[in-house]
C-alpha cells in the first residue's frame, strides 16, 4: 500500500511544478507586454507631435525603406553598403498611428529577443501595414546602428514609423 500512495505523490507533485510553470511563463509573458506595448488614446496633434519628436531624432536622415507604386517596401540604398556604427541598437521599434480609432501603438522589441527569431525579424500583420514585408536582418541593423528604417503618412491620415534604438 505505501508504495502505490508514494506513486500518487510523485504524479501529484510533477502536475503542481507543471501549473507553477505555467503560471510563471504566463506571468513573464504579461510583464513583456506591458513593458514593451504601448497603446494610448490620443488627439490627432498629440499623435503627431510624438512622431515628430522621434523623426527629430534622426534630424535629416532618408529612412531605408520607401513604399513602390504597388505599396511594398522597397530598399531606398542597399543595408549593407552602409558604413558600420559604433553604437548597438538595443530594440526595433514601431509607432502607428491609426486616425479612424484615435490610437498610438509603439511596439518596441529588443534585439535579444530578435535573435531568438532567427536571422530575419517578423512582426503580425495589420491589414495595411506589415513589419515582415521589409524583410530586415537582424545583423545588418546592428551593424549599421540606430537607424530610421521607414517613414509612412497615409492619405487617409495613418502614420508609422519604424526604426532601431
Amino acid at each position: 500500500m505505501a508504495p502505490r500512495k508514494t506513486w500518487i505523490w510523485i504524479v501529484v507533485a510533477c502536475l503542481a511544478v507543471i501549473v507553477l510553470g505555467l503560471f510563471a511563463i504566463a506571468g513573464v509573458g504579461i510583464y513583456f507586454v506591458t513593458r514593451h506595448i504601448d497603446t494610448q488614446a490620443v488627439g490627432s496633434a498629440d499623435a503627431m507631435k510624438q512622431f515628430d519628436e522621434v523623426r527629430a531624432a534622426f534630424k535629416d536622415q532618408q529612412p531605408l525603406f520607401e513604399l513602390d507604386a504597388n505599396e511594398r517596401p522597397r530598399a531606398t540604398r542597399p543595408i549593407r553598403e552602409l558604413p558600420r556604427s559604433d553604437v548597438r541598437p538595443r530594440a526595433l521599434t514601431v509607432m502607428a498611428w491609426d486616425a479612424d480609432e484615435g490610437r498610438i501603438v509603439r511596439i518596441s522589441i529588443p534585439f535579444w529577443l530578435l535573435r531568438l527569431g532567427g536571422n530575419r525579424v517578423e512582426v503580425g500583420q495589420d491589414e495595411w501595414f506589415s513589419v515582415n514585408d521589409f524583410n530586415l536582418d537582424v545583423d545588418q541593423l546592428e551593424r549599421i546602428g540606430p537607424a530610421l528604417i521607414f517613414d509612412y503618412r497615409a492619405p487617409s491620415g495613418e502614420r508609422v514609423l519604424l526604426w532601431t534604438q
